[in-house]
């Protein structure tokens, strides 16, 4: 009898293991479902000043060449996003423009009567990816103060933009995504840099999300890139020119890193994942060419996914439409939706409910064949 509830207490602990380790499973692809997904998204597309298709696109959209001033093909790329499991545009935006005559403004149009006034974005959400980049080089070769233009687009986005209920906010502040930080230091100087950050903060309580550049470690990241920023991440992380194989492998060793530096300076990280590069029909003289490829592609989401930020919980994709890169994972006729699937499949909960009890079944069947050996065999002690 005392062996019979030996191994009676065996199949129990058996089934207890096997059902938590199901659990466990379940617990974790059902946090999938709370990371949010954004998306870079780009809004020159059609300017008749300044049609950026003609510069030069390696890939067909299924679109065509659209005009982002379009209310129904914005609606169309919402609604293709929302499907897959995409929750926010980062919109690429070049300010108000009003100071320069250039697209900046017709950019910025192009975001009103597109994007803003698509039907679905009731259902969506939408932020601002400040390009500080061509804007600060711009005001330098026009030799105009970048410090007010920043200023004064940063007073027009609270104005124009932070009152739309599609806002995203973390924390109850409006998101602001800051491209290329670096250039920003490089150009104005620490001092100058920082003091603009504090005048912002000072003016608007904003959440900045800042672009530290593609560096695979943090410990090789200025210091002085983290100020004022509550959040950081990679438009690029790595270098295309990598390779696939690099690139995933710092991906796997730096992101981790990446995840426990920033929080221990109370910064969150947003990791980067991109389906390719290829700039060739843009830049031909100095190209780089990471072909798309959605088995890569799946593997970068994967390990954004593992290393996602535990309380931030926001992966990045470079990009929906940039196309000039061919970063997309926009439905194109070489590719179809395959990006797209496979950021759904990266979203989407695996079924594991029948795994669940697949694991308890054996565990139970397991237990109960040992209790049944420690019933019918004698121990070894016990044989002649």
């Amino acid at each position: 009898m005392r062996t019979f509830k030996r191994g009676f207490l065996v199949t129990f602990l058996i089934s207890i293991l096997s059902l938590a380790f199901s659990m466990n499973i379940s617990f974790s692809n059902a946090c999938k479902k709370d990371i949010k997904v954004g998306a870079y998204y780009y809004i020159w597309w059609g300017i008749p000043f300044n049609n950026h298709w003609k510069h030069g696109v390696s890939y067909t959209p299924f679109l065509g060449e659209y005009n982002s001033s379009d209310p129904v093909t914005a609606d169309r790329h919402i609604l293709w996003a929302k499907q897959h499991g995409i929750d926010f545009f980062a919109v690429s935006w070049l300010g108000n423009g009003t100071w320069i005559n250039w697209d900046f403004d017709d950019i910025d149009r192009n975001l009103k009567n597109g994007l803003l006034k698509a039907e679905h974005l009731c259902v969506f959400k939408f932020c601002l990816f400040y390009e500080s980049n061509i804007i600060l080089s711009t005001a330098l070769q026009a030799g105009v103060n970048f410090t007010n233009i920043f200023i004064n687009d940063m007073t027009y986005t609270a104005e124009n933009y932070f009152t739309n209920p599609s806002y995203l906010k973390i924390d109850e502040k409006p998101v602001i995504f800051i491209y290329n930080l670096s250039y920003i230091y490089d150009k104005l100087g620490t001092t100058a840099t920082q003091k603009l950050f504090d005048d912002l903060k000072q003016r608007l309580n904003v959440y900045l999300v800042g672009d530290v550049g593609g560096g695979s470690s943090p410990n090789g990241v200025n210091p002085n890139l983290l100020y004022s920023m509550d959040a950081v991440t990679s438009y690029f992380f790595s270098d295309p020119s990598k390779g696939w194989q690099k690139i995933l492998e710092e991906a796997e060793t730096y992101y981790p890193e990446w995840r426990l530096t920033m929080n221990s300076k109370e910064i969150n990280f947003i990791p980067n994942a991109y389906p390719g590069f290829d700039n060739t029909a843009q830049n031909k003289s100095n190209s780089v060419v990471l072909p798309p490829n959605e088995t890569m592609f799946e593997r970068m989401l994967d390990i954004a996914f593992t290393y996602v930020d535990d309380y931030l919980k926001i992966v990045m994709i470079t990009s929906w439409n940039e196309w000039l890169e061919s970063t997309v994972i926009e439905p194109s006729m070489e590719f179809g939706e395959i990006f797209l699937q496979k950021v759904l499949d990266a979203k989407t909960p695996k079924p594991t409910c029948p795994i669940i009890w697949i694991y308890f079944a054996f565990g139970v069947i397991f237990g109960i064949a040992v209790a049944i050996a420690f019933y019918y065999v004698k121990p070894f002690k016990n044989r002649k």
